[in-house]
């Protein structure tokens, strides 16, 4: 967990009046007492009170009793007696309403999005902290199929079916919409006894028949898939995107991030180009930096028509802490805050392999690049900071950056951590600029892929129905946009896909990389159709962390491919 229990009432009590005291928050007694009976630790608590009282002042509300309930529980308040709690009819109408009002809409609205995922068919059955990531999770999932064995040609665990449209190539040059199933049946995947809808993918491969610009395309997929729902009128919208490294070219070319602008300006909403600060200092470890590296890589407003907010602010600071339920790491996760204050989300993600995950997609994307730069430090590691005396020139940057007082200027003038006290949360190697503390790397596969997708449920919390994933399957590079290099692309391009359902276009992306065989004279040479390419080329089981997802109820891994051309 993030830090130490405490079990006495009263000093959560005062951990919680003096948050809403250094932010402004009027909160009532009450609910302070409600907040402190529900939660242990300092991060939670401080979380819980961020949320309650953002929600309120989003909404123009005070914070009372309901609003508590409704944020924390998802309980709804309590009704007249002649009134009825809503069935699945019910719950279907709430979910057309783009932008609730009030707390019973808002309840709707979230019951309507637990229905579709298969969860509690009714409002009554909804479980306390479904609105942050603890659905009833089923049994844990069987280890993938077709794994661990990549040197020998056989098909992934989610095999795309021999009447899936091909891209590029003459057998698609007549399709105009057309669908398969892909994926194993829930049962296979999680042990549970139903089986939950597929998820719609909608995927525009790169060769059009038509021969429609792929940017159109891409922006009709964006329709396709939802975007008119998720995106009201005047909704402040986080278009979250990597602009890459300086050097590197991997990244998704503005050109399409600008339709995505103009699709989202057409509704009446504001966007802006977001990411997060980077843990390492390249040239995106700070705000100034980091929009410095975006607009020589393209991303100007004169070009994209969107303006640039860093979503951790100038140093990576800017973070709020979004409690999180049910995950085996955290309990609560440190978002940037313009990301996390944003009404609605569209994910654009350049597909590729890396060295420490195997695979990035949309749940990296969200996880690591919305996370802070200390959240960064604690999904990269376990390990609690150590102090180089050689480095420090005892600035005390860090010791005023430190969250629990664990850190002192030794009489030799040399920071020192009180390990006792330091509960490893990453501000210290963010705040030092001079690189003595060092950024610890040290992690397992299972871990870093797990606490991603933990960060990625917090990214997402109280955005249900407003965040939209667009993928690109294109110049799919072995190693993350983080390098200040791009190698060559492993596989031909293949296409473009969007969804509303972040696992599940995660793993049509990785299907489609799979199921094609590796380029001469990249690192995919001589890996043929059904081989994992991500996992022969870094080593790593990407699909641990689709699977950790899945199961905790971010989306699922089955999915309706529906091609449009």
């Amino acid at each position: 967990m993030t830090d130490d229990r405490i079990d006495e009432l009263e000093e959560r009590l005062l951990i919680l009046r003096d948050k809403a005291a250094r932010e402004g928050f009027d909160v009532p007694d009450d609910v302070l007492q409600y907040i402190a009976g529900k939660y242990a630790l300092p991060q939670t608590l401080k979380g819980a009170v961020i949320n309650v009282s953002a929600y309120a002042q989003r909404r123009g509300i005070a914070v009372d009793m309901d609003v508590a309930r409704l944020v924390l529980d998802g309980i709804r308040p309590v009704a007249a007696p002649e009134e009825q709690v809503a069935g699945p009819e019910g719950v279907e109408a709430a979910a057309e309403v783009s932008r609730p009002e009030t707390l019973e809409d808002t309840l709707a609205a979230v019951l309507a999005e637990t229905v579709v995922a298969g969860e509690p068919q009714h409002a009554s059955e909804v479980q306390p902290d479904t609105l942050f990531g603890e659905p009833e999770a089923p049994s844990p999932p069987a280890p993938p199929v077709g794994l661990g064995e990549p040197e020998v040609p056989s098909p992934p665990a989610h095999v795309i079916s021999q009447d899936q449209p091909q891209a590029p190539g003459p057998a698609a040059a007549g399709a105009t919409e057309s669908e398969t199933c892909n994926g194993p049946s829930a049962s296979e995947t999680t042990g549970a006894s139903y089986e939950p809808a597929p998820a719609q993918v909608w995927f525009a491969p790169v060769r059009s028949a038509k021969k429609e610009s792929l940017v159109k395309r891409a922006g009709r997929l964006l329709e396709r898939a939802g975007l008119e729902e998720a995106v009201s009128e005047g909704d402040l919208v986080a278009i979250k995107l990597h602009f890459g490294e300086e050097g590197n070219t991997g990244f998704v070319n503005p050109v399409f991030v600008r339709e995505v602008v103009r699709l989202v300006r057409m509704r009446g909403a504001k966007p802006f180009l977001t990411d997060s600060n980077t843990l390492y200092r390249g040239e995106r470890s700070n705000a100034v930096d980091h929009i410095a590296c975006a607009v020589h890589n393209g991303f100007s407003y004169s070009t994209v028509e969107a303006p640039i907010v860093i979503a951790d602010g100038i140093d990576g600071r800017d973070a709020v802490d979004v409690p999180i339920a049910g995950f085996d790491h955290f309990d609560s996760v440190r978002i940037g805050a313009a990301a996390a204050h944003a009404d609605a989300m569209v994910v654009v993600t350049h597909v590729k392999g890396h060295e420490a995950t195997g695979f990035g997609g949309a749940l990296k994307n969200v996880g690591m690049g919305l996370g802070c730069r200390s959240a960064k430090q604690r999904m990269h590691s376990d390990l609690k900071p150590q102090v180089d005396p050689g480095a420090c020139t005892a600035c005390r940057r860090c010791v005023t950056w430190c969250p629990v007082a664990a850190i002192a200027i030794t009489p030799d003038r040399v920071a020192r951590i009180d390990y006792e006290l330091c509960y490893g949360c990453g501000e210290c190697v963010a705040a030092c600029p001079y690189g003595a503390i060092a950024i610890q790397w040290k992690t397992e596969p299972r871990a870093i892929q797990e606490k991603i997708v933990e960060h990625a449920a917090g990214a997402v919390s109280g955005k249900a129905g407003k965040v939209i994933y667009l993928s690109f399957v294109m110049d799919v590079t072995p190693d993350c946009d983080c390098w200040h290099f791009s190698d060559a692309s492993i596989v031909p391009d293949i296409g473009v896909l969007a969804s509303s359902d972040i696992v599940a276009i995660d793993q049509a992306a990785y299907d489609l990389v799979t199921e094609r065989s590796g380029l001469p004279g990249t690192r995919g040479e001589g890996l043929g159709p059904g081989v994992d390419k991500f996992h022969a080329i870094t080593g790593v089981d990407a699909t641990l962390g689709l699977a950790y997802a899945e199961r905790h109820g971010l989306g699922t891994r089955r999915y309706e491919l529906r091609t449009l051309d």
